[in-house]
């Protein structure tokens, strides 16, 4: 009778976890992609932009994650 059980949801906290990580990775990839396109549209030696991008990115990510999460 194992086939009847209801399926075990996960933990609130592991939910929340989860939604913390993926601002943080969304964070550093779409703000370094940013900074990547402007390196290659303005000619930027050594990714500058790239690396400002990425710093951004995390800045904004840890700002979103204290203010929803906080």
């Amino acid at each position: 009778m194992a086939d009847n059980d209801p399926p075990k949801r996960p933990e609130p906290g592991a939910n929340a976890g989860w939604a913390a990580l993926s601002t943080l990775i969304s964070g550093i990839a779409v703000w370094g992609a940013a900074g990547a396109l402007l390196d290659w549209w303005l000619g930027i030696p050594k990714h500058i932009g790239l690396l400002v991008g990425m710093i951004v990115g995390i800045a904004a990510a840890l700002y979103l994650v204290v203010k929803k999460f906080g």
